[in-house]
């Protein structure tokens, strides 16, 4: 009998726990319902605010910011893409959002709303200021990330070309940008000298032109502040050192020759903060910027163009079969299809560097390639006869005419 009691005891007791387990349940799950409503709100709240937010409303839309109720570290972080990735896509009002971002680490109770932390909003923002500033330093792996993708979709040159003028659009837009936004930052005390000092170090390292123009941006900026604890002769001496480059654009010497005189006066009078090219979008950049673009990409293009010319040149060479060669560098989606002309170049550029072994085997490959009817003769001739006509080529190689004897004395079919 006193088995049986316990046993109805023990199936109450087992009954209980599961009643209270489900409502422990049930609770939890409110909770974190009414917690993702919330965060639902205060996001599409910040959503409103950073596509409103002008000169005009600042104060009050940065009221609306400190007012939100912070609970968690991941609002913080959603908080601040949402702001970040607006405040680089807006390049006219950048300085605006960064003044918000200021007022909003400024105020202690917002700045530390996730109570249960130590990460707070300031760490957070510039966190993904060093991201993207490392992203501009680290430029070449950027685009390599991006041609290599593009080769592994067979794009087409048309589609490559505007790929690849989208991609440095944008990569100078968010780069310049984000330097005039930590510019701001430090300008509103809320961004560590140490950083700031950290920028203008790893850009002075550099003659990209685009980090001269980042540079210049910084310079305008923290250049009052710093130059009265620091000497900035350094970084300003590397930019004006830089301008005699013959392929610099007029604009960007304009820019360090402004930083020169700003620095020459002491930094006395802060000047109006001047970005090149400081358009939202790509279609309404004047025409001489598009150009600008434009060129850039061609170059990238030709340079992938001639590596992979290397590549299938020296394939013959160590294989000797122009069936193995053409099958193992995938033919059919090289630009020999998309633009033979400028492949015959690229393949002759290839062949001047080495010696004269190597140049005839770029005839016979040019040659067989005729054969195996991948490459008319009119793109052969067009592409040796632009060699022969340039004149950067010509004052390279002195004895140019000899050089593409080497190969054009291999093909068995074809007079030039």
């Amino acid at each position: 009998m006193t088995n049986l009691r316990r046993g109805w005891r023990d199936d109450d007791d087992m009954a209980w726990r599961q009643q209270l387990i489900a409502c422990i349940a049930d609770t939890i799950d409110k909770i974190i319902m009414e917690q993702l409503n919330n965060s639902v709100e205060v996001l599409n709240t910040v959503r409103s605010v950073v596509h409103h937010l002008n000169k005009v409303n600042l104060a009050n839309m940065t009221q609306k910011m400190i007012a939100l109720p912070i609970n968690n570290v991941k609002l913080f972080e959603d908080i601040s893409d949402i702001i970040f990735d607006r405040a680089l896509n807006r390049p006219n009002f950048t300085h605006i959002y960064a003044q918000m971002c200021a007022a909003m680490i400024n105020d202690s109770k917002f700045n530390k709303a996730a109570s249960d932390t130590k990460i707070t909003f300031q760490k957070v923002l510039l966190k993904k200021c060093s991201d993207v500033f490392y992203t501009l330093i680290k430029y070449q792996q950027e685009l390599d990330k991006l041609k290599e993708k593009m080769k592994n979709n067979n794009m087409v040159p048309e589609k490559s070309i505007n790929t690849l003028i989208d991609f440095q659009f944008e990569f100078n837009k968010r780069s310049t940008c984000n330097c005039r936004f930590i510019g701001e930052l430090f300008r509103k005390g809320t961004l560590p000298e140490k950083v700031i000092l950290s920028c203008i170090t790893d850009l002075s390292k550099e003659k990209n032109e685009l980090q001269m123009h980042c540079l210049c941006i910084i310079l305008q900026l923290a250049g009052p502040i710093l130059s009265k604890t620091h000497d900035l002769n350094l970084p300003v001496n590397k930019l004006v050192s830089s301008i005699d480059y013959h392929d610099m654009s007029s604009e960007l010497k304009c820019l360090i020759l402004q930083v020169q005189e700003m620095h020459s006066k002491g930094w006395m009078n802060e000047e109006p903060v001047k970005i090149i090219n400081n358009f939202s979008s790509f279609s309404k950049l004047p025409s001489q910027f598009k150009s600008m673009y434009r060129l850039k990409s061609y170059e990238i293009m030709a340079e992938w163009i001639f590596d992979e010319c290397y590549d299938i040149l020296f394939n013959f060479v160590n294989k000797k079969k122009i069936d193995e060669v053409i099958q193992l560098s995938e033919m059919d989606s090289t630009w020999i299809f998309y633009d033979p002309v400028s492949f015959v170049v690229s393949m002759i550029l290839v062949a001047l560097e080495e010696n004269q072994n190597i140049r005839n085997y770029a005839g016979k490959l040019l040659d067989d390639l005729n054969k195996k009817r991948l490459l008319s003769i009119r793109s052969i001739r067009l592409g040796v006869n632009k060699v022969l006509n340039d004149s950067g080529i010509k004052k390279e190689y002195p004895h140019l005419l000899n050089l593409i004897s080497d190969i054009t004395d291999q093909f068995e079919h074809l007079k030039l």
